[in-house]
């Protein structure tokens, strides 16, 4: 396992991420069915093309990036945790995670800077969305850590939520069978579309 510690979204970082599969996308690995076959054309696309779509920032994904670092401050304040940024770790060179940062030798977390009416559903809920709980697991697998620390922030509230995810093996092996099945079907488009040069 490789780590990078170049800053999230700069060129370095897109470069190193090209053509592989992603803790962003965990859910659509683990599901391994229509979700994972056009994922594997959008890593075939990058890997021909040498190129990634660039995606505009909305507005959420904005304040998202100008609060993490209020929100890493926070996590750090309330629970006594030192977290350490990195920028992308390589389990290979096919597959990878971003994760915002790792705690001590087992832990690591993941910020999320919800508005207003979403932070308050999940004061209610404590349960956050299902893709960013797979996008954990995956990140804990590449990683080989124990823990993930799903951290929700809001400016206008007294405290981040914390929520702590341990290792699921079920899920994980889940993802493994996905990425399995993703590296083939990768393998195969690729296999085709080279034969007709």
């Amino acid at each position: 396992m490789k780590i990078h510690t170049f800053e999230q979204n700069t060129p370095e970082w897109f470069a190193v991420r090209l053509g592989k599969f992603t803790a962003s996308t965990a859910q659509a690995i683990a599901s391994n069915g229509k979700g994972l076959e056009t994922l594997c054309f959008e890593k075939v696309a990058e890997i021909i093309s040498g190129t990634m779509e660039y995606v505009k920032q909305n507005p959420d994904m904005e304040r998202g990036v100008e609060q993490e670092k209020l929100a890493r401050m926070s996590y750090e304040l309330k629970t006594g945790n030192k977290v350490d940024k990195v920028g992308f770790m390589e389990l290979n060179d096919k597959v990878g995670a971003s994760p915002d940062g790792l705690v001590g030798e087992d832990g690591m977390t993941e910020f999320k800077c919800h508005k207003n009416a979403k932070f308050a559903s999940l004061l209610y809920t404590m349960k956050p969305e299902s893709k960013y709980v797979w996008q954990m697991q995956m990140q804990m697998y590449v990683a080989d850590r124990k823990w993930n620390d799903f951290v929700a922030f809001n400016e206008n509230f007294d405290e981040p939520i914390i929520i702590r995810y341990e290792r699921d093996e079920a899920k994980i092996e889940k993802i493994r069978i996905g990425i399995e099945a993703g590296n083939k079907k990768v393998a195969e488009i690729l296999g085709v579309i080279n034969a007709r040069k």
